[in-house]
């Protein structure tokens, strides 16, 4: 396998809050490789939004490190970082938030490229904008009007095309779908599997949504309450899963086979999610896991490899 494009080791991002930390992300470790799609899936509020907002810096991380072309981007210093960070772009989940209204299309798609000032003329400027609107299925006409004229999947597109302003290699994909009509959510993930083939791009792709990641990612991390659970490749993942909370999570999946869908055994998860402030010792499974034993309680499982290129954190595997 090729050199890993970014190598993440033990990434921790905690808050302050009253009444101590909430530790959203705890020590989270993967590799992404070159041009391949990582998953990130878990419940919400499991701090997958939040490992990719850290992993591209928008956070700074409490502790780790993130290595991109040998180096750790978190002991860069903030000119070094800029540099760095037109590698690095982010697809927001809410295409209705993350526009501003006040802007114009070609504003918003072309202001990657004013803050690099990667254009020497107004014209120059002007056909970046269009070319890269046509990239993502959007017309020259576009250009001059405000995003409240579009729908929801035109104005994801218009997220995308900005990302794509400054020839990143790397981009992470927050929920891109999740605010989006069904019938749209297909054209968006059909789009950014062809830029990706067309232009050569790394996606790190965060959904709860787990039939579209298996759908669009290489590998799939499983996240619960800031810990990685599980890792491996899609198919693997989706077919032999190891950890018991993997399996909760795909026993959900709805199969359109009826008569298979009929006779299905459903792993009804008890309890809520435990608290992130200030969790106790043990695996944060634990409370809601139909398997736990003392050990679970006592002891963090170490997140390890089970079987070949196959990840779990958890002591009865």
């Amino acid at each position: 396998m090729t050199e890993p494009l970014i190598s993440a080791r033990n990434i921790k991002k905690y808050f302050d809050v009253k009444g101590g930390k909430l530790k959203a992300v705890d020590g989270i470790s993967f590799d992404i490789y070159p041009q391949e799609t990582f998953g990130l899936v878990g419940e919400s509020g499991c701090g997958k939004s939040t490992a990719g907002r850290t992993i591209v810096r928008l956070y700074e991380p409490t502790d780790g490190e993130l290595i991109f072309n040998g180096q750790n981007i978190y002991n860069l210093p903030r000119k070094e970082m800029q540099e760095v960070r037109r590698d690095f772009q982010m697809i927001f989940q809410d295409p209705y938030a993350s526009l501003n209204p006040r802007m114009t299309v070609e504003d918003i798609v072309a202001e990657p490229l004013d803050i690099y000032q990667a254009w020497k003329t107004r014209a120059e400027r002007s056909d970046r904008v269009i070319e890269l609107l046509r990239l993502v299925g959007l017309n020259d006409e576009h250009v001059l009007r405000f995003p409240h004229e579009f729908s929801g999947g035109q104005r994801q597109r218009i997220g995308i095309a900005r990302a794509l302003a400054l020839h990143p290699k790397f981009i992470v994909c927050d929920e891109p779908i999740s605010a989006l009509d069904v019938s749209i959510q297909a054209q968006v993930v059909n789009l950014l599997k062809k830029l990706q083939n067309e232009l050569g791009l790394t996606y790190m792709f965060i959904a709860h949504d787990l039939s579209m990641v298996r759908y669009i990612s290489d590998r799939v991390g499983v996240m619960y309450l800031g810990h990685m659970m599980e890792l491996a490749k899609s198919d693997e993942l989706y077919s032999n899963p190891l950890h018991p909370y993997t399996k909760a999570l795909l026993s959900a999946i709805p199969i359109p086979d009826p008569e298979i869908q009929k006779n299905r055994k459903r792993i009804m998860l008890e309890g809520d999610v435990p608290s992130p402030i200030n969790p106790k010792e043990g695996c944060r499974f634990v409370d809601r896991c139909q398997y736990a034993k003392d050990i679970c309680r006592k002891e963090t499982p170490k997140f390890e490899e089970k079987k070949e290129n196959h990840f779990a954190a958890c002591h009865i595997v």
